[in-house]
């Protein structure tokens, strides 16, 4: 019988294999992971995006809210002082919206509630936004500190439009 011998040391001869495959099609694992890596990245950075947008997107919603909500006040010839805005997270405002204690005790102010609750269920579908009214009187020692220890760190700007 006859045997036939091959040198198993070397490599061999480089035109007995050839690539059957395009070569930009074959990928290692190396390549798969940076790929994975560069995707999360680029994910991961896309989403945070998405997220400031969509945070920016909601707090312009809750100041076309609060302004609608001090019209509705002025025409009721109620005299708001101020209006805070609450994040609770992306998609959750509450906005406070503070009155002389007169006006924020007196039967005629009940109505606010309704109005609020108007504008809070426009948007009970919207599920990228949540909004909720509050509102409290204010003495002279109201103690703004006490707001942003609560959460109300953004102050609506009390403009002569928007108080006249």
């Amino acid at each position: 019988m006859e045997r036939t011998t091959q040198n198993t040391n070397g490599l061999g001869k480089s035109q007995t294999w050839e690539v059957s495959v395009d070569k930009n099609s074959i990928f290692t694992n190396d390549d798969v992971i940076d790929a994975y890596l560069k995707g999360k990245k680029e994910g991961v950075k896309e989403t945070k995006q998405i997220f400031v947008d969509k945070l920016n997107e909601n707090i312009n919603k809750s100041a076309v809210f609060t302004e609608r909500m001090l019209s509705f006040l002025k025409k009721r010839k109620s005299n708001p002082i101020s209006a805070h805005l609450k994040i609770k997270s992306f998609n959750d405002f509450v906005i406070l919206i503070t009155l002389p204690e007169d006006e924020f005790i007196s039967e005629d102010f009940l109505v606010s509630y309704d109005f609020a609750a108007t504008i809070e269920e426009e948007v009970i579908d919207d599920k990228y936004y949540n909004v909720m009214f509050m509102f409290s009187d204010r003495e002279e020692d109201f103690n703004t500190n006490l707001l942003v220890s609560d959460g109300f760190f953004m102050d609506y700007k009390m403009t002569e439009v928007n108080n006249a």
